[in-house]
């Protein structure tokens, strides 16, 4: 029993030590230090960590390399919460979906307290996108637990591919995310 007490406190403690010496590493980090001293071009991730953070990080790159960038305008943070809905949207809900005839489906979006916002601002939203962009009709009912979505279409072709898709892969369709981004970051559009 105490050579196990030993062996974990060994692991503790070089644990510890790890630690400190990273963090003592990383002060010693100034702004002219590069990263990529002595590594070609490529060999470090492109991605920012965690992916809010990561979309952020391009959004603010492309904006500062436009010169035509009005900074008074600049909407990050409405930017950030509407990657939070996002984040939601995704995460934490659950999504069934019924078929209801030969050309309509219908997903009920449901969600927690802190989802339930995200549920009904996304939704509907990316609903009118795609009915301006496919001409499919929808009908959003909000309710107490999420919204419920039901989709007409205009064959039974359309109804198969949403039926594969699922709600989650119907909220990827005819990728405007990006540009909508890009737009909400310049102060020019909204949720």
């Amino acid at each position: 029993m105490s050579r196990r007490f030993i062996a974990l406190g060994t692991v503790a403690v070089a644990f510890i030590l790890t630690g400190v010496w990273a963090f003592k590493n990383h002060q010693n980090h100034t702004p002219s230090m590069s990263h990529n001293a002595g590594h070609s071009q490529g060999e470090f991730p492109t991605q920012g960590g965690q992916a809010t953070f990561a979309a952020l990080i391009e959004i603010v790159g492309l904006l500062e390399e436009d010169a035509g960038t009005d900074w008074g305008a600049v909407d990050i943070n409405g930017l950030r919460d509407h990657l939070l809905d996002m984040h939601h949207l995704m995460i934490d809900t659950n999504a069934t979906q019924t078929v209801i005839d030969d050309r309509t489906i219908r997903f009920d979006i449901q969600g927690s307290p802190v989802s339930l916002r995200s549920i009904q601002r996304m939704v509907p939203a990316h609903a009118a996108f795609i009915e301006q962009s496919r001409g499919w009709a929808f009908v959003n009912e909000s309710k107490d637990y999420g919204v419920t979505l039901t989709i007409s279409v205009e064959d039974t072709e359309a109804l198969d591919k949403l039926t594969a898709l699922g709600f989650y892969g119907f909220m990827s369709l005819d990728s405007h995310h990006q540009a909508h981004h890009y737009q909400m970051a310049l102060g020019h559009s909204s949720h």
